[in-house]
């Protein structure tokens, strides 16, 4: 009992009860020999499976030993003390003096704890929850971190984000009871470097504790690596050599290596590089891992700031451990823009003629051992064999293709063997001699031999052949079809490296066609002489000599002719000796030009003498002909008579600046002169110079009367006559027609100019007698002046005195006038006028507008007189009487009369149906002398009246008395068809124009239009109406109703009233007003008219 009591001092009290400490013990030796007995037979598996090392077993047997003891002296001893703790337990209660450890118990402690500390092994207590209750030194020297700092924090925290899965499923199954052996796991040092750690561990659920001993196996799992990995190396390289030596794509071996290499190293990029032909460059051949579009078109440099063109320089494998800070080279852009952190790269093929480089790549910092740099350097050779293979064959094949090619025939025949039989013919062989290779294998060439074969060729080619020496013939032999053919044979032997003759090598050449060409050329030789001796040139043919005169060896007929010299005199003399000095000299000189520059001498235009034809004028071109070297041998020369072209091209070259009739300078001359005339002003500002523009009056008067022969004379008489007005240094030319320029230069001021002007027309009133004919004339002359102030062209000079001319039209026949800007603005205003009114129709912007016509007597409205007008976007309401005759002049009235015409009779149809009371309104449209000229009025007319659905009794249309005139009969056949389609007819501002009964008599005119010219002169105290009343005599006569126009006044309407005029229009009644306000206005009057009947 004393015993029991000084033991319990020396051990802490537990819970436990004695049996379960007992029985805790033995299970933890039962575990500990489970342990060891289940690691040896775990081992001796792994040892049988795979090739490890001596030394790495005898490791792997001590660490099971091991880990087996020591775990089995820490269940042991820990079962030992929790039994004495049990005990002490049991007599605690009776002495609590037992509390107190007793000095002969402490060597057992300090042995416990010695224990824990020594171990080489690492040794920690955990708790279920993942947190180390304590570690051994081991535990933190293998880790480096503190004891504190391993205490801290949960275990999982060490351990490798991969492996914590794993780790955390082990904890669990230790938590339930189950012990854990031989559990393998990383653990993060305090450096960053992961250490691989093989545990074996026993779970103490009653205490929620557990024990574990790990021991540090990163060697062995390196170890085990780097087998595994030289295993798959070797496995790879026996791989691709097979499928290098089967696979005839090298794109697709490249490929397929590429993505070996990546399987096999782990690596995220591979490259394979081949070195363009330039050497400046590398073309990335085949990949892993690149950006898409890369593989086959990225280049890189190869200089030295490249990791490939820095492999190119050292000529030996280059490795990269970390490219961020690389010192030796910068690195390609691709490997930065693909992250690349590590790699190798190495040299394919010789490092003197490389193919190109071999690389891989890792994102990853990796540091790469050197079977891996010998693994790539295999590879490499691997790929240079392929490449060269792929090289060899394909030489192979283009020799081969080549000979098949050649058209020349290729015999092999075999020198061992008795009679040389062939052994070899290529395609062109077998096209010569018509002969296939499986007629000719195995027999000897004579085959090809006959009866017109040279013997004695045939035997110089067998001696030749018999003394094993080179021999060439020029035979005939034989084709299979029997003909024959010219062949050159030359025959080469062929010699082993150790001197034996082997074979011989035949070429043929068929060279018949060159027999026959030689033949050819001879006739064509004839040919040829005989149809230069025909050409209509001049063709001679000199010897060339640098130092020496060249002798002429070819003269035609036509030099003969030309130079009145025949072959006899010319040939094999020189020029010397033919022509005179001078000229032999100038001929002499352009031979020695087409020497020196050897190419060909075009001479557009030469003058020569000759002795029957005098000076010719020549087109020459010498041809330096080569020979085969080449060099100039001798010198054609052609020569073309082209006086009489010349003679035809001055005239043309006349008749293009002359006017043909008066043989004075043309609207191009003139031109060109007023162009140099604008320079000179410009260049001296102190002088003038004028412009006149002539244009001659009632010249087509002239022409309709006398003809135009009369005509063309009164041209070149008027010409004559001007070139005595001006000074010698002006210029007259004619534009063409009766328009005629004058340039006057150097003159002192605008007088001169205008004294030119009068003294011309003093000069042209003067008669012309013409073929018996004394005709008189004149001419309108525009003036226009330079001016230095600002840059002028010479059209813009000629358009200026242009406009002065029409001008002077304007003033009256034989006058001048000179140009201001304001002629010109009305000139542009005027084309600006034309352009907007072409397009006005289409856009739309002509209205109609419609004036009432009343009856005088009643007041009531009985019609209207339809009148266009053009809103223009730009100037508003233009007046008909401004764009009318500009209308009438650009041939646009009659579109516009078409127009009208056809919106008139719409409108006043709509308003018939509108307004029902109203159905006898009329409408008059104004027609043109244009109008009444086209040839389809009448149907223009039909179609409207169709369309429009109106009456043709509700349609009139007026007419000038200017166009009855200048169109009689027209007009009268026009009018009469007009008339019988119902049609009323009123005659415009009658008594203005050559008013006459003969036709007023025979026009069908419905009615009279007094103009308002007479309507205005009526005033009070006026008796002004002789006029009106002699007009409403005569339509009372011709039964004519009348409208007077301009009615403004109540005055001139009661004295029109009582001049007995039936209608009339004007201001007083109403201005012209658009559609809608005489829709109103009508609807006012049908009002009226419905209340008057409503009131009867």
């Amino acid at each position: 009992m004393q015993i029991l009591r000084q033991v319990k001092k020396y051990f802490p009290r537990n819970s436990l009860k004695t049996e379960t400490i007992l029985g805790q013990a033995g299970l933890a030796m039962v575990v500990g020999s489970g342990i060891l007995g289940t690691t040896l037979i775990l081992w001796q598996f792994i040892l049988i499976q795979e090739p490890i090392t001596q030394r790495v077993q005898l490791s792997l047997t001590s660490l099971t030993l091991g880990l087996g003891i020591l775990l089995g002296a820490i269940a042991t001893r820990f079962i030992s003390q929790r039994k004495v703790n049990a005990e002490l337990e049991t007599h605690s209660e009776i002495d609590p003096e037992l509390s107190t450890t007793p000095p002969q118990c402490q060597p057992f402690i300090q042995e416990r704890d010695r224990f824990f500390s020594l171990s080489l092994d690492l040794l920690c207590i955990t708790s279920f929850e993942g947190y180390f209750q304590r570690v051994n030194p081991a535990f933190v020297t293998t880790l480096g971190y503190t004891e504190a700092e391993l205490l801290s924090v949960p275990l999982w925290e060490f351990v490798h984000p991969d492996d914590q899965g794993a780790t955390k499923a082990e904890l669990a199954k230790l938590a339930q009871g189950k012990p854990s052996f031989n559990f393998e796991n990383r653990y993060r040092c305090r450096d960053g470097d992961y250490r691989w750690l093989s545990w074996t561990s026993a779970p103490f659920l009653q205490e929620g504790l557990l024990y574990a001993v790990a021991r540090d196996i990163t060697e062995y799992k390196r170890s085990v690596a780097q087998l595994q990995s030289q295993i798959a190396q070797q496995a790879t390289v026996a791989e691709l050599g097979q499928y290098a030596l089967s696979q005839t794509n090298v794109d697709q071996l490249l490929t397929e290596i590429a993505t070996l290499i990546a399987q096999t190293l782990n690596v995220h990029f591979v490259k394979i590089l081949e070195l363009l032909p330039n050497g400046s460059a590398l073309l990335l051949k085949a990949g892993v891992g690149w950006s898409s579009g890369l593989v086959g078109y990225a280049h890189i440099s190869t200089a030295s700031h490249s990791h490939a063109g820095y492999t190119l320089a050292q000529k030996q494998p280059v490795v990269v451990e970390d490219l961020r800070v690389e010192t030796r080279f910068k690195g390609e852009p691709l490997l930065h823009n693909h992250r690349i952190v590590s790699g190798i790269s190495v040299i394919i093929g010789e490092e003197d003629e490389p193919y190109g480089v071999l690389s891989i790549y890792s994102r990853t910092q990796r540091r790469f051992s050197g079977d891996d740099i010998h693994f790539i350097q295999a590879i490499a050779n691997i790929i240079a064999t392929a490449i060269a293979r792929q090289q060899s064959t394909e030489s192979l094949y283009l020799m081969e293709r080549a000979i098949n090619a050649s058209s020349n025939g290729i015999i092999i025949t075999d020198a061992t063997e008795i009679d040389n039989p062939i052994i070899y013919v290529n395609a062109g062989f077998e096209q010569i001699t018509g002969y296939s290779s499986k007629d000719v294998l195995g027999r000897n060439c004579r085959l090809l031999q006959g009866p017109k074969t040279d013997s004695s060729e045939v035997e110089r080619l067998r001696t030749a052949l018999l003394q094993g020496r080179e021999c060439r013939v020029v035979i005939q032999n034989y084709r299979q079809d029997g003909r024959l053919f010219w062949n050159d044979l030359q025959v080469a032997p062929v010699f082993n490296d150790r001197g034996h003759l082997t074979h011989f090598i035949g070429i043929q050449n068929d060279i018949t066609e060159r027999y026959e060409a030689q033949e050819e050329v001879r006739q064509t030789r004839n040919f040829l002489q005989t149809m230069i001796d025909h050409l209509p040139v001049a063709v001679f043919v000199k010897e060339t000599h640098r130092d020496q005169l060249g002798r002429f060896r070819l003269w035609n007929k036509a030099c003969e002719q030309l130079f009145g010299l025949s072959a006899v005199e010319v040939l094999g003399k020189t020029v010397y000796d033919v022509f005179p000095s001078e000229q032999a000299e100038s001929f002499h000189q352009q031979d020695q030009a087409v020497l020196e520059a050897g190419t060909v001498l075009d001479i557009p235009e030469e003058r020569v003498e000759t002795q029957t034809l005098g000076q010719r004028i020549l087109h020459t071109v010498k041809v330096p002909l080569l020979n085969h070297y080449p060099d100039t041998e001798y010198l054609l020369c052609i020569g073309e008579d082209i006086t009489k072209r010349k003679q035809a091209e001055d005239q043309l070259r006349h008749h293009a600046f002359y006017d043909t009739l008066t043989d004075l300078p043309n609207r191009a001359l003139f031109l060109n002169r007023l162009a140099h005339s604008i320079k000179q002003v410009q260049q001296a500002s102190g002088e003038l110079f004028a412009v006149l523009f002539l244009d001659l009056d009632n010249f087509k008067r002239v022409n309709d009367s006398l003809g135009h022969q009369i005509g063309d004379q009164l041209l070149i008489a008027i010409a004559r006559r001007l070139e005595g007005c001006l000074r010698s240094r002006d210029t007259l030319a004619r534009l063409g027609g009766d328009e005629f320029t004058i340039l006057l230069e150097q003159i002192e001021g605008v007088t001169d100019a205008i004294k030119v002007a009068r003294h011309i027309h003093q000069q042209l009133m003067l008669p012309f007698n013409l073929s018996g004919n004394e005709v008189f004339t004149n001419v309108s002359i525009g003036i226009a002046f330079s001016c230095s102030r600002h840059e002028q062209h010479p059209e813009e000079l000629l358009r200026n005195a242009d406009l002065a001319m029409y001008r002077a039209k304007e003033m009256g026949k034989g006058a001048y006038a000179v140009f201001d800007t304001r002629m010109h603005r009305q000139a542009v205003e005027r084309l600006q006028l034309e352009t907007q009114l072409r397009r006005a129709l289409e856009l739309n912007e002509f209205q109609v507008y419609y004036q009432p016509i009343v009856s005088i007597t009643t007041g009531e409205v009985i019609g209207f007189e339809a009148l266009i007008r053009w809103l223009n976007p730009y100037k508003g309401f233009i007046s008909p009487a401004l764009f009318i005759p500009v209308a009438e002049e650009m041939g646009l009235i009659g579109k516009i009369g078409q127009w009208v015409l056809a919106s008139a009779c719409e409108q006043l149809q709509v308003w018939r149906q509108q307004f029902p009371r109203l159905k006898n309104l009329t409408v008059s449209v104004n027609l043109s002398s244009k109008q009444l000229r086209e040839p389809d009025l009448l149907e223009q007319i039909d179609r409207v009246l169709t369309q429009t659905g109106l009456p043709s009794h509700c349609l009139k249309l007026e007419i000038t008395e200017s166009l009855l005139i200048d169109n009689y009969d027209q007009a009268l056949k026009i009018l009469r068809q007009i008339k019988a389609r119902n049609i009323q007819l009123s005659l415009d501002d009658f008594g203005t124009g050559y008013s006459s009964l003969s036709y007023l008599h025979r026009f069908p005119i419905n009615t009279l239009k007094i103009d308002r010219s007479f309507v205005k002169r009526l005033k009070p105290n006026s008796e002004n109406t002789a006029i009106i009343k002699a007009i409403l005599r005569l339509a009372n006569a011709l039964e004519m109703n009348t409208i007077a126009e301009g009615i403004e006044t109540v005055f001139q309407l009661e004295k029109l009233k009582g001049l007995g005029c039936e209608y009339g229009q004007g201001h007083l009644f109403s201005k012209a007003l658009d559609a809608q306000n005489i829709t109103h206005l009508l609807s006012i009057i049908q009002r009226s008219l419905t209340e008057a009947n409503s009131a009867h």
